[in-house]
Formats: C-alpha cells, sequence, structure tokens
C-alpha cells in the first residue's frame, strides 16, 4: 500500500475507533452492571485468587505423533458427502480431537521458524496491496480475515498469526465447546457462504446454535480457500512486526500482547452510568493495570469465577429447571437452552463458585472431566461447597442416558476491562495496532455483550477499511 493511501487508512480507522469508543465503554458496562446485580453474593473479595491458582491451570503442551492424512482435504466437501445431518454434526465435533489433520497446519508447513518468517514477511511486502498482520486466530481474528477478505478479495494480502501451537506450524485444536447464541445476520453475507450453509443445518430459526470451536475451525478452513495465510509459531513475532510494508496490525489475542500499547494518560477515571431511577448512578472507578482499566465499585475490582456443565440434553431440562427453579435465589445457575435443532439441542450451565469453594474446584477442575468423575469426588467435597450444586450433579446423573457425554470444564472468571485511547491510536513499530474482541473489552457471558456485539463493531471496521478501496 502506498503511503497517501495508508496516510488516509489511518485517518478514517482513528476517526472510526474514537468514534466507535463511547458506544463500546457502554456495551461493556453492561457485563458489569449484570454481575453487580445478580451475581453479587459471588464477587470475590481475594484478588490474588487468581494468581495463586492460575498456574494450576496452565497448558503443558504435549506433541501428539501426526500420522499420514492426504493435503487434499477440505472440510467441507468431507461434510457435503455425509447423508445425514446427525452425522455430519458428529463429524465435525471429531475434528477437534484428531490433531493430525492438515486443517491445523499452517501455510508455511514444511519449513523452519527463521525461512517461514521470512516468506511470511515476503507475502506482507506488496506496495499495491492492503498488508494486514492479525495476531491471534480464535474466532474474532478468523471472523475479521474472512470478512475483510470477503469485501476487498485480491486487494489486501491477510496474514494470521497464532503461537497457542502443538508445535511449529502446528496449531492446538480449538477447545471451547460452547453452546453459542447469534443471530444468523452476524454471518450471512459477512463471511463465506460454505461457513453459513453449514450453520443453516443445524440451526433452529434466525440463530446460529453451534458450539465456539466448530465456528472456529469452519472460518479457519474457509480462510485457508480464499488464500488467507497462517503462520504458527510459539515464539513472539515482533521480527515479522518489524516488515516495513505491514499497513495494520489486529490485535485479536484477548489482551496477551498488552505490552505493545502505551499507558493512558488517566490511570484513574470515574464513570457515571445512569440507572432506571430519577438522577440516579452507579459510579464505577476504572484503574489502570497492563495498559488496560479494571472496572471497580465502591473500592472493590468486579470478578466472579464460574464453572460450566456442558453436553446436557435437552430431554433432561424439565427435571434441571425444577430443581433450579425452586433453589435459585442468590443466582449460583444460570441455564442456557441452545438453539440447534430439536435433535441435537443441548443445555448449558453456568456455576457461580463461592470464593472458599475456588481452591476445591480448580484442584479437582485443571481439565474437563466427565461428569461420572466428579461423582467420585462428591462424598469428599460435599461438606466444603454448596450442597445445590451437588443436587444438580446427582439430578443429571440419574436422569441421562449411559451414551450422554456431559463435562463439567475448568473454572474460568469474569473479570472485566476495557481498552481505553488516547487522542490517538496506539502504535507498534509505528504501525497502528486495532484490538478486536476481548482485546478490546472483556464480555459477560450471561448478558450477550461479548461475541455477538465484538463480531457487529468487527464488521463496521471492515467496512471502514474497505472505504479506502
Amino acid at each position: 500500500m502506498n503511503e497517501l493511501k495508508r496516510k488516509k487508512l489511518n485517518v478514517m480507522l482513528e476517526n472510526f475507533i474514537l468514534k466507535q469508543s463511547s458506544e463500546l465503554l457502554t456495551r461493556a458496562s453492561m457485563g458489569w452492571i449484570y454481575a453487580l446485580s445478580y451475581d453479587k453474593k459471588f464477587l470475590i473479595q481475594n484478588f490474588e485468587l487468581k494468581k495463586t491458582y492460575k498456574k494450576d491451570l496452565k497448558k503443558k503442551n504435549k506433541w501428539f505423533k501426526q500420522k499420514k492424512s492426504s493435503k487434499n482435504f477440505d472440510l467441507f466437501k468431507e461434510l457435503q458427502e455425509l447423508d445425514t445431518i446427525k452425522g455430519r454434526w458428529e463429524y465435525i465435533k471429531k475434528i477437534n480431537l484428531l490433531r493430525n489433520l492438515p486443517i491445523f497446519m499452517d501455510s508455511f508447513e514444511s519449513e523452519n521458524d527463521k525461512i517461514a518468517i521470512q516468506l511470511a514477511r515476503e507475502f506482507l511486502s506488496s506496495n499495491e496491496k492492503l498488508n494486514i498482520l492479525v495476531l491471534g486466530a480464535g474466532c474474532c481474528g478468523l471472523f475479521f480475515a474472512n470478512n475483510l477478505k470477503k469485501k476487498l478479495g485480491q486487494l489486501v494480502n491477510i496474514l494470521v498469526c497464532e503461537n497457542r501451537v502443538q508445535k511449529s506450524r502446528i496449531i492446538e485444536p480449538y477447545s471451547r465447546n460452547w453452546l453459542t447464541n447469534l443471530p444468523k445476520f452476524l454471518f450471512n453475507k459477512k463471511v463465506d457462504t460454505d461457513v453459513t450453509k453449514v450453520f443453516d443445518w443445524f440451526s433452529n430459526g434466525d440463530y446460529i446454535g453451534v458450539k465456539l470451536n466448530m465456528i472456529e475451525i469452519l472460518l479457519l478452513e474457509s480462510c485457508k480457500n480464499k488464500d488467507i495465510k497462517f503462520l504458527f509459531k510459539e515464539d513472539p513475532y515482533d521480527d515479522l512486526i518489524k516488515e516495513p510494508e505491514i499497513d495494520l496490525i489486529v490485535d485479536a489475542t484477548a489482551g496477551k500482547v498488552h505490552e505493545y500499547y502505551p499507558n493512558h494518560k488517566e490511570k484513574n477515571i470515574l464513570l457515571k452510568i445512569p440507572t432506571n431511577k430519577k438522577n440516579d448512578y452507579l459510579e464505577f472507578f476504572l484503574k489502570e493495570t497492563k495498559n488496560y482499566h479494571y472496572p471497580f465499585f465502591l473500592n472493590k475490582q468486579i470478578i466472579n469465577y464460574h464453572f460450566k456443565i456442558v453436553g446436557i440434553k435437552e430431554n433432561l431440562l424439565a427435571s434441571i429447571t425444577e430443581y433450579i427453579n425452586n433453589n435459585n435465589h442468590d443466582n449460583i445457575f444460570y441455564v442456557w437452552v441452545g438453539k440447534l435443532i430439536k435433535e441435537l439441542n443441548e443445555i448449558l450451565i453456568i456455576i457461580n463458585i463461592k470464593e472458599e469453594s475456588l481452591e476445591i474446584f480448580y484442584h479437582l477442575l485443571k481439565k474437563k472431566i466427565p461428569i461420572e468423575k466428579f461423582e467420585q469426588f462428591i462424598e469428599k467435597i460435599k461438606s466444603k461447597v454448596d450442597y445445590r450444586i451437588i443436587k444438580l450433579v446427582k439430578i443429571i446423573l440419574k436422569t441421562k442416558t449411559k451414551d450422554d457425554e456431559i463435562y463439567l470444564e475448568p473454572p474460568f472468571s469474569f473479570s472485566p476491562r476495557i481498552k481505553l485511547f488516547n487522542k490517538n491510536l496506539p502504535k507498534f513499530y509505528n504501525k497502528i495496532i486495532i484490538p478486536i474482541g476481548d482485546s478490546y473489552y472483556t464480555g459477560n457471558a450471561k448478558v450477550g455483550n461479548g461475541l455477538g456485539m465484538h463480531l457487529l463493531y468487527i464488521d463496521e471496521l471492515a467496512k471502514t477499511i474497505k472505504e479506502c478501496f
């Protein structure tokens, strides 16, 4: 991209981001207000707990020997050849368990890191095209790449980097086996039709109910088919970022590159949010840590912890809701009924964890475990955790079939933060860097201000970039 167009792009992006910042702050605050209103009994007082037990969840990267598989593998063709919707669903569920498919390999699969970086820099060195480096190959990074490539086609070169790898050249399979609740309009005409066609097979009505790791694997395959390049390696990408012809860096790492951003000029910011009452406000202090601002209320940081029970078939809903409706005065349980077709649909349960039980759940749920395995620990822990959790697990065990695959997933926190900008957009090696998804702000799964709203913002960002061409 020539210098004149690059300056024009920078001005347009700066105007767009600063114009959107107030709206995104409002969206982010929806999650904070929900936590204060409904999950207040489970807000954590001791923030150090997160640091103490986080290391227990740290994934140890293990290399699994690759089996031979065809380089001509095409996920969409494989799915199309299956006769039944149920068969297609089971197949796509298993993709992220195989680990040995070409879909998990980057665009430089036979090269060492040094040569791969050199080839990646050459790919992003065109003076005639827009050269974009996307950091992070999760849902938001892949959606941005797919969306912008659909809008600009041959006018743009996009390289997506990811350091969550099995080893160099091979990405870790996607693990977030979570139901989604995303309107179809977020994807229709915005990403490749191969992706939306698969959504239509499984979805009920106007919503996409497929699991998050399914969306990610479909977008990854679609991006590869659209000649978007990928580089998978564990080390930082500073040597690549220095490439002078890169026009824009997009941060989709969920905040993992916070050091790329400058400090904000205001370390502590008072934010008043109106309530439904006349002349009444909730007052939050936004305090900066590692270049992000975290909301505090009454001088306490907003943070609480949960775990999920996933894979519950919809036919268990009646017995589960009967118990929860009578034992949920403090909102310990949050039940989400999926949006899949009847034969596939599932329930997801998010369970709040009390501070005194955090150590127990971190120890037991270092990785996801079958509900049957958790049953083995009930006698040992029943006096130390909320009795309602034990009772709910027993109800599920009593009503499930032997074929149901129900799991308890590791604890996760709602520790909201937001990236606030000074007058000018941040730059890294003199290149504008734009955060998207959780790199901009973290949403609350219970209130719906996360992924869906991130995708809306990303589409508007892509439209703004297109206006330069």
